[in-house]
């Protein structure tokens, strides 16, 4: 039976992509060949407020037990195996899924700042094409005009920063000593070095290097309109199209490389807005890890 030894459970907007393709390189690791197969999350009910573009990708997600063991099954003995699944850090049921499957596998997160994260959430799907309103004011409002999910948080900007509500689960499932929790100013800061970290973590060679050069999946709005204009109408293409790439293909020849990001600066009012809304979240999640994270509630943003 092939399932993974570890799994990188979230959270987006949070560098995961990088660390999928760090993980790749190194030759102790066989990292499941597909980004995102949301196995231990695939049952959950997509909610209502996922637009139609959304639940086509989901529909990509991996369900069947034996179709998820066969992406593990080109490891080589001795490799450690593992996966990168974001989603993972935004359904409560996924811990115990997991749990059941993999009761012996390590779990690797990485948080950010949870305003920081809405946002790049949100200028994100508008690069994509997968947002239709222009507005990030206006997304706030909406989802402050109900309760945050406390179940699954798909679709929800500001209910996937609930870290502590999300990841509790784990640290109540699995041993301490078997989750490892990083901030996305660590990635930032020294992408290397925190690769360090997670290798040993993993028990593989923490002496291999990989390339890091590129950085992956980064946020921000298409300078040129007509390039932007390209891209976001192509959303539903490319969503067809994707599972039959092969990500190296993917990888190599990616759009986005080649085009001008910019990045609006958040609105100052709608981040103090925002601070009170995870304040209690925060103070739970950094005695939770064990690390200092008041520099997410001040109305100045603060890299540590």
């Amino acid at each position: 039976m092939a399932l993974p030894d570890f799994i990188v459970i979230g959270a987006g907007r949070c560098g995961t992509t990088s660390l999928h393709h760090c993980l790749k390189q190194h030759p102790d690791i066989f990292l499941c060949p597909h980004k995102s197969p949301n196995y231990f999350v695939s049952h959950e009910k997509q909610p209502s407020r996922e637009n139609a573009r959304v639940r086509a990708m989901a529909r990509q997600w991996v369900s069947d037990r034996s179709a998820y063991e066969k992406l593990f099954a080109g490891a080589r003995g001795g490799q450690v195996r593992g996966e990168v699944s974001p989603v993972y850090l935004q359904a409560a049921g996924a811990p115990a899924a997991i749990h059941e499957a993999c009761p012996e596998a390590r779990m690797i997160a990485v948080l950010r700042d949870p305003i920081d994260r809405a946002y790049a959430h949100y200028l994100g799907r508008r690069r994509d094409g997968l947002e239709p309103r222009a507005d990030f004011r206006e997304v706030v409002a909406t989802e402050l005009s109900a309760p945050l999910p406390d179940d699954v948080a798909f679709g929800s900007y500001l209910g996937c920063g609930r870290y502590h509500h999300f990841l509790r689960g784990y640290y109540e499932r699995f041993p301490h000593e078997r989750i490892r929790v990083f901030l996305f100013d660590d990635l930032r800061r020294d992408l290397p070095g925190l690769m360090k970290q997670i290798y040993e973590f993993l028990n593989v060679d923490a002496g291999f290097a990989p390339d890091t050069a590129y950085r992956h999946n980064e946020t921000g709005m298409i300078e040129n309109p007509l390039a932007r204009f390209v891209w976001t109408r192509t959303a539903p293409i490319r969503t067809l199209l994707r599972p039959l790439w092969p990500e190296f293909v993917r990888d190599a020849v990616h759009p986005l490389r080649a085009v001008t990001l910019v990045k609006p600066a958040l609105d100052p009012a709608i981040r103090a807005e925002l601070i009170d809304v995870f304040r209690e979240d925060v103070n739970q999640l950094q005695n939770l890890i064990d690390r200092d994270l008041s520099h997410w509630l001040q109305d100045t943003p603060v890299a540590r």
